[in-house]
């Protein structure tokens, strides 16, 4: 029984470190704020990059996909745990619809994005 769960604990380590790109894990504490307004039921998830996946299942219901590289949309295929893990399907996942927003700022702490007729900061802990 101990090698069983052995050899699962390597192989999720090795798949984790494998597809760090692609895989990203909820932070519980993230917050996301619209014109300094706290956004109610987003959950952010992040990657080994810093990427940012955000979804929100209240009213207006989304999910956006921040990249590296001013890369921001909706992915075409994502597969999750809902409140636990998402997979995106390659490293620069393709995107399904692209949002028309400006990344101005990509820290490990915070990301700074902006559309339209919104500011909106993402706070990553």
């Amino acid at each position: 029984m101990k090698k069983v769960v052995l050899l699962l604990i390597v192989g999720f380590v090795a798949f984790a470190l494998y597809a760090r790109l692609r895989l990203f894990v909820r932070d519980p504490l993230a917050s996301v704020q619209h014109n300094g307004v706290a956004e109610q039921g987003a959950q952010v998830y992040i990657n080994y990059a810093s990427d940012v996946l955000i979804e929100n299942d209240h009213s207006p219901m989304y999910v956006l996909l921040i990249q590296h590289g001013n890369h921001a949309g909706l992915p075409k295929e994502l597969h999750c745990l809902h409140y636990i893990v998402c997979l995106t399907d390659a490293d620069q996942a393709t995107l399904s619809a692209a949002w028309d927003l400006t990344v101005e700022d990509m820290t490990p702490k915070a990301v700074t994005y902006r559309s339209k007729e919104t500011e909106s900061i993402v706070t990553l802990y």
